[in-house]
Formats: C-alpha cells, sequence, structure tokens
C-alpha cells in the first residue's frame, strides 16, 4: 500500500467516523481502531526491506549488532506506544494517554542504558589515554 492509499483510506474512515460519532460512537472508535490496524499491518510488509537494509549498513561498516538490535527495540516500542497513545486519545482518554506516553519513554531509556554505559565507557577510557 502506497502513501496515497494510506492517505485516502484514512480521510475516509474519519469522515465515516464523523458522521457516525454522534449515532454510535462505540462503532466509530473500532472504525478508527479497524483503520490503524489496516494501516499497520500493510506497513509490516516494509519491515524486511528495513532489516535487509540495515544489514548490509553492519555488514559494511562493522557496527556491533547489539547497537542494531538497541536500535529496532527502540523503534518497536516508540511505534506501538504511539498507536496506543492516539487509540486512547481517539477515545477520550487523555490521561491514559499521557501514562501511555510516559510508560513508552521510560522504556525506551532502560532499552537504551546499553548505549549510555557504552558511551561513558569510551569517554572514560579515552579520558584516560
Amino acid at each position: 500500500m502506497n502513501i496515497f492509499s494510506i492517505c485516502v483510506l484514512a480521510v475516509v474512515t474519519v469522515i465515516i467516523i464523523l458522521t457516525l460519532r454522534s449515532r454510535n460512537s462505540e462503532i466509530a472508535l473500532m472504525l478508527g481502531i479497524s483503520c490503524s490496524i489496516i494501516i499497520l499491518l500493510s506497513m509490516l510488509s516494509q519491515v524486511s526491506l528495513i532489516i535487509s537494509t540495515l544489514n548490509s549498513i553492519v555488514a559494511a561498516s562493522n557496527i556491533n549488532i547489539n547497537y542494531i538490535v538497541i536500535l529496532l527495540k527502540v523503534i518497536g516500542i516508540c511505534l506501538i506506544t504511539e498507536f496506543a497513545v492516539n487509540t486512547c486519545k481517539d477515545a477520550g482518554s487523555q490521561s491514559l494517554a499521557g501514562n501511555v506516553s510516559l510508560a513508552g519513554k521510560i522504556m525506551v531509556t532502560i532499552t537504551a542504558l546499553p548505549l549510555y554505559s557504552d558511551i561513558l565507557n569510551t569517554v572514560l577510557s579515552l579520558m584516560s589515554q
């Protein structure tokens, strides 16, 4: 699915949601979530392209594979968190959306801790020379 198709699907879905919201808000919410899932699943086909590109970058640059794993985990956390936050906002729960966003930020920080440690060790080793 290309970006034009995604945008058309999203705009048509929003128009239908706005029409349904006054009559049946539950169906409007489910329609929004369904459209989001369809878009998300259509983008999963692009993951193989991302992984093959990252593999070629790792092979060419001799980067530690653990850094790429951390990067992919952080990207995954961000994408899942954004999806959940937007769903909570659509459902009208701003406080829950804020809590999910905070949880995502904490998880990103925890996931990236090994990078911080490696950077600090590199800086310390450079300073001791």
